[in-house]
């Protein structure tokens, strides 16, 4: 049996705005939506670099930092991530992503290394939707 193409048409507006509908009324219903929410995330993940990809990368070493700072590293590679729900974090928190944030040249790259003895990790670090710092890219 064939579906006139009108009827098609109906149905295919009808389903887009169905949807939109849904999309916008559910923000207005349920108030803005957004990223505010989101966590602070740090984590690592170990990588192999050639010696002169070594020589490239200027990586914070974990055994020069504070610490607490250590501990914040330590606590993020032991338990896969360091997460925060609040807004504002203890201060060596804040201080190591101060550190980070210094890494990416204000952006420019967000591709941080960090080193823990001879082991090389790539820095991922998510405050809220802003993400600092990022090992896939």
């Amino acid at each position: 049996m064939r579906t006139p193409r009108r009827s098609l048409l109906r149905r295919g507006t009808l389903l887009g705005a169905v949807g939109l509908a849904g999309c916008v009324g559910g923000l207005r219903s349920e108030g803005p939506r957004g990223t505010a929410g989101l966590p602070r995330r740090l984590w690592f993940e170990e990588v192999t670099l050639t010696p002169s990809e070594r020589e490239r990368v200027d990586p914070i070493v974990s055994g020069d930092l504070p610490a607490a700072e250590r501990e914040i590293v330590r606590t993020a590679m032991e338990e896969g991530e360091y997460t925060l729900e609040r807004d504002r974090g203890p201060p060596a928190f804040e201080r190591l992503r101060d550190r980070i944030e210094e890494r990416t040249g204000n952006g420019a790259t967000l591709a941080v290394y960090l080193r823990r003895g001879g082991t090389y990790y790539r820095v991922g670090f998510a405050d809220g939707d802003h993400v600092v710092a990022h090992p896939d890219r």
